[in-house]
């Protein structure tokens, strides 16, 4: 049921250096008198630590600050290996897990309870593909802004099971707000030099490029959420999320790669 008045909002949030942030930048659509949930959690195969952020959502006449939950249950499963952590609140609405280790085809599953509203999700870590190097290149539009250009090499696919990949872009340590994902459809099994992004890129800008190795569900949630950013409408549906029991958001298990530079004259 579609709410009866719904304002778009963006969340800004930052990853951690071990890209196991707790925020990401979202747009949904928000019922001004019915607050939800927002669950944003990432297991990758960099170890250190995994976070789970849990915040609700605001009423457009409130001020632009988002509320963060506490004292919520957070745990993951890798169930896979048959490990289970309970994470720990670090600050607040920021979970932080304890023994938890990442690995290419595991699956996991999340569970949170906050306040007895209880969000589940299951993901599944794809085989770690490495981001093999970083250039720019001319823009081949006329700009007078470089694009940047990461290079990978796609898989062969298996039977029917696509390889889907999701890229962050950093300059000067500030994270991009495009969403940018792809899948191998039309690439299978090809070096892939595609540009990205770089449409502000000025010499001497730090760049840094992840390569996110994700699921089929996590994909979906992209895909969606960067058609929900592109929409003209006055009510934009919510990009899908793999969270069961009502709460916006995302649980990804996903590979990482990482390629930087300074760009050049």
């Amino acid at each position: 049921m579609r709410p009866n008045k719904i304002i778009n909002l963006a969340f800004l949030i930052l990853l951690l250096a071990a890209f196991s942030a707790c925020k990401k930048v979202i747009n949904v659509d928000l019922n001004s008198s019915s607050p939800r949930y927002v669950v944003q959690g990432n297991v990758t195969d960099v170890p250190g630590v995994y976070t789970v952020s849990i915040t609700k959502t605001i009423s457009f006449d409130q001020d632009n600050v988002f509320p963060t939950v506490s004292g919520a249950i957070v745990v993951i499963t890798d169930v896979t290996a048959g490990v289970t952590d309970s994470f720990s609140e670090t600050s607040p609405g920021c979970y932080t897990s304890h023994v938890l280790a990442g690995t290419p085809d595991h699956t996991y599953q999340l569970y949170v309870n906050a306040a007895n509203n209880i969000f589940t999700a299951s993901s599944t870590m794809p085989a770690h593909i490495t981001l093999d190097s970083l250039y720019t290149q001319a823009s081949r539009f006329g700009g007078t802004h470089p694009q940047l250009v990461p290079v990978y090499t796609d898989p062969p696919l298996v039977g029917i099971n696509y390889h889907y990949y999701h890229f962050m872009e950093y300059k000067n340590d500030t994270a991009s707000a495009d969403v940018i994902v792809r899948n191998d459809a039309l690439i299978n099994g090809q070096v892939v030099k595609q540009p990205i992004g770089g449409d502000d890129l000025v010499s001497g800008d730090s760049v840094a490029v992840y390569l996110e190795c994700i699921d089929s569900s996590v994909y979906q949630y992209y895909s969606t959420l960067n058609q929900t950013n592109n929409q003209n409408s006055a009510t934009p549906a919510n990009p899908l999320t793999n969270l069961t029991g009502g709460a916006l958001g995302y649980f990804s298990a996903h590979t990482s790669s990482v390629r930087s530079l300074i760009v050049r004259p």
